[in-house]
């Protein structure tokens, strides 16, 4: 390896540990590769706002793995076909490193901005994944397709609105029995309290709101919820507005 997949991983290696995700040589290698795809594209697509190469340890990776375990039993049901959504992924996040760490499920990266969906497809090359794809569209329009509603077991996304606007975006992804799987920061209290009338409305319930147990983690909390029943046709409803009003 040359240039910056060159540098050691330590910081992530250690985290990983930290979080019972402990990483092997060659998955190392792949983040390393992995983050050297993003700080080179960024200098020309606005990806990320982290530009460090240890923050980007931090908070784009290890930030990412602490979803594993729980998208890991949320997959133990589906088995082997288990299919992850991840929207307004940007960089592939969290869905790129969820995938390098749990090989075995299906990931749709789903992205509005075609800049980003054109990284993504470079990394998804560079990086050899199979059972991964990067798509195109806004996820208010998206989850109206048939062949992406109600069909994944898992959703995620990270940064991309508050927990009821983002319930109304990624719950529709989900077949009954299926899963939300968010990582939250500063002022996740009020978000639950504020996502009631929304999982209501979904037909689904909060399961669990963890903190990550970890010092360099330490703010980021994730929210788990489970969809009970089929959303109603008409949720999300058009593009903007689940961000503008939201339920």
């Amino acid at each position: 390896m040359t240039g910056r997949s060159g540098e050691a991983m330590e910081i992530l290696k250690r985290l990983a540990e930290q979080l019972g995700e402990p990483l092997y040589s060659s998955q190392l290698a792949a983040f390393a590769r992995y983050g050297e795809l993003i700080l080179e594209w960024n200098r020309r697509v606005n990806l990320t706002s982290v530009s460090d190469w240890d923050e980007l340890q931090v908070r784009l990776f290890a930030d990412s793995l602490a979803l594993a375990p729980y998208v890991r039993q949320a997959c133990a049901e589906a088995g082997d076909a288990c299919r992850l959504i991840d929207i307004g992924t940007g960089a592939g996040i969290p869905g790129i490193p969820l995938k390098l760490v749990l090989p075995w499920i299906e990931v749709t990266l789903v992205e509005a901005t075609g800049k980003k969906v054109t990284f993504l497809e470079a990394a998804i090359q560079a990086l050899e994944l199979s059972g991964v794809r990067a798509v195109h569209a806004r996820a208010e329009t998206l989850a109206h397709d048939a062949g992406y509603r109600g069909v994944f077991d898992v959703a995620t996304a990270r940064a991309v609105a508050p927990l009821p606007a983002l319930l109304e975006l990624c719950l529709p992804f989900c077949r009954p029995g299926g899963w939300g799987i968010f990582p939250k920061g500063a002022g996740v209290d009020g978000e639950v309290a504020g996502a009631r009338r929304a999982l209501e409305i979904l037909g689904a319930r909060l399961v669990a709101v963890e903190p990550v147990q970890i010092e360099a983690l330490r703010g980021t909390t994730i929210v788990v919820v489970r969809l009970e029943r089929p959303v109603p046709e008409r949720y999300p409803r058009r593009p903007g507005m689940p961000a503008k009003r939201p339920l």
